[in-house]
């Protein structure tokens, strides 16, 4: 089931034309295009008229921010704006090796280059990787506010002794980072963004479980900004819910798009997002449909609310597929083949990641040893269309599922 060949060379390109071409008729697919498209700037803009915000991940921390009345903007989204200009600040400018990491180039990039904007404090976390460590420091020096907080290992023989020190510690950590944003936290305002973040997330799990059935109604692409803005509701709480329930109505009750004579192949993606979008389009050209996500972004689990918020937090956390040893993601990856079916698993890093390479590796003889056909995928983090081997690669991994 081939797609339509089409030359983009930008990620707002692609963007543009899963939106128009291949979404269009889809409202709920247009607004969380939209609200992605206007995301930094919109909270840049809101910055500049005193609305505190601050660089983060945007994964699992954000109601926190929004419980501190603070804007998380997402620095996992400058990816899409970067460009080689970025890489050339990071290599140039601040001397880092050409082999570094692109994503963690391309950020410091994008940052050097609106150090003179409005957003200027930076939540780091100390102990996600070595060459962030030294963007937080570089960061300072460039005269961002950086506060950093330790993020929790949870070993493979963690003892419940163990687990609950872990708890402890990292429910401080949360303490002081409210401590940061606003001088303390309201709980029952985080008690709130706690239950609207499990409201979402529920709903995205029942989207998801309708794409099982209809995967050619929402396709690759857009489920990655929906997943992901999970994590930060694209600093528009309100329209990113409305954008949920326009697509959960969508596929409830509405007339769906069906593959018109073929199945799609059932895929897993795992790993970094990414951010070269032509490889998810070569995804669906080829006849595939990611079905399962293992990304950091973290939506399996509820946060729980029978405990105190910031300890709910901490414990979320601990329960994910990134809180430390790979196993935990393998399990991920496990739980997403079963419930998809799927017949393959696209394992995607950004490249001069040379420690989730070995991941990768991992996984992919794992899988493959239980039947699963798995291939490792190296992409980069800045603007531009994918290398023609990777997409290359891409369409022969999938033509050898049929």
């Amino acid at each position: 089931m081939g797609g339509q060949t089409v030359e983009l060379q930008s990620q707002l390109e692609y963007i543009k034309y899963s939106r128009d071409v291949i979404h269009g008729h889809s409202k709920g697919v247009a607004k969380i295009f939209d609200l992605a498209v206007s995301y930094i700037f919109d909270a840049e803009a809101a910055a500049l008229q005193g609305k505190k915000a601050a660089w983060t991940f945007g994964i699992w921390e954000s109601p926190l921010f929004y419980a501190c009345d603070t804007i998380p903007v997402s620095f996992s989204e400058l990816g899409r704006l970067g460009s080689i200009e970025t890489l050339s600040v990071a290599e140039d400018y601040y001397q880092m090796p050409v082999e570094t990491c692109s994503m963690i180039k391309s950020t410091i990039g994008e940052w050097h280059l609106r150090r003179s904007g409005p957003i200027k404090r930076i939540l780091g976390f100390s102990s996600v990787c070595e060459p962030y460590n030294i963007a937080w420091e570089l960061m300072k020096k460039a005269g961002f506010e950086v506060h950093s907080i330790d993020i929790i290992y949870r070993p493979p023989t963690c003892t419940t002794e163990q687990y609950e020190e872990i708890i402890r510690f990292f429910t401080e950590e949360l303490r002081q980072t409210a401590q940061w944003l606003a001088g303390g936290v309201d709980e029952e305002r985080l008690r709130f963004e706690l239950r609207r973040r499990n409201g979402l997330m529920r709903k995205v799990r029942r989207i998801m479980e309708l794409r099982l059935e209809y995967p050619l109604h929402i396709r690759s692409l857009p489920m990655t900004f929906l997943i992901a803005g999970l994590g930060h509701y694209m600093g528009k709480p309100e329209e990113y819910t409305e954008a949920v329930d326009q697509l959960l109505d969508e596929l409830e009750n509405s007339p769906r798009v069906s593959a018109p004579d073929e199945s799609v192949i059932p895929l897993v993606w795992a790993g970094g997002r990414g951010q070269e979008f032509g490889v998810y389009k070569a995804v669906d050209d080829a006849g595939g449909a990611v079905l399962g996500w293992v990304l950091p972004s973290l939506y399996a689990v509820d946060y729980r609310e029978d405990v105190p918020p910031l300890e709910a937090m901490a414990r979320y956390y601990m329960e994910g597929q990134s809180a430390g040893a790979a196993i935990y993601q393998r399990r991920a990856i496990e739980a997403q083949i079963g419930k998809t079916g799927a017949k393959g698993i696209l394992l995607y890093g950004y490249l001069g990641c040379s420690f989730a390479g070995v991941d990768r590796e991992m996984f992919r003889e794992y899988f493959h040893k239980r039947g699963t056909p798995a291939i490792s995928l190296e992409g980069s983090f800045q603007v531009g269309p994918p290398s023609g081997q990777l997409l290359t690669r891409v369409k022969a991994f999938i033509e050898m599922l049929t």
